[in-house]
């Protein structure tokens, strides 16, 4: 059986383009580590009825909470800068691979071309 020369054509173009791209699959990313969670305890406000306490009483716990809720508020900005500093790290990373890349792609060029 001979196949049909139009017929043949788009088998052989679809063979030259797709055959090369399965070979050369890129692989998969890498696995990112998890982005912890903050520890932060966010405290908890104190209501009148829920601490059922009157004057000194419930002006120490405002205090307190107002101390907590500082405290809170400090731990969640250090977690944010924290993960910040992490992000740009990685971009720091990233940019730095692309970067060798480059410059290996740049010398490799540059060696072809010495060699023609």
């Amino acid at each position: 059986m001979t196949l049909h020369p139009l017929l043949s054509a788009p088998i052989v173009v679809f063979a030259v383009a797709v055959v090369p791209a399965l070979a050369q699959t890129p692989p998969l990313p890498a696995d990112m580590p998890p982005i912890p969670p903050p520890k932060c305890v966010a405290p908890q406000y104190p209501s009148e009825a829920g601490l059922q306490k009157r004057g000194e009483a419930y002006n120490r716990a405002v205090e307190a909470f107002n101390r907590d809720y500082k405290t809170y508020g400090e731990c969640m900005k250090k977690y944010v800068d924290d993960t910040n500093n992490w992000i740009k790290a990685a971009g720091d990373s990233a940019n730095k691979a692309i970067d060798t890349y480059n410059k290996y792609t740049e010398d490799l060029k540059k060696k072809i071309d010495a060699e023609k």
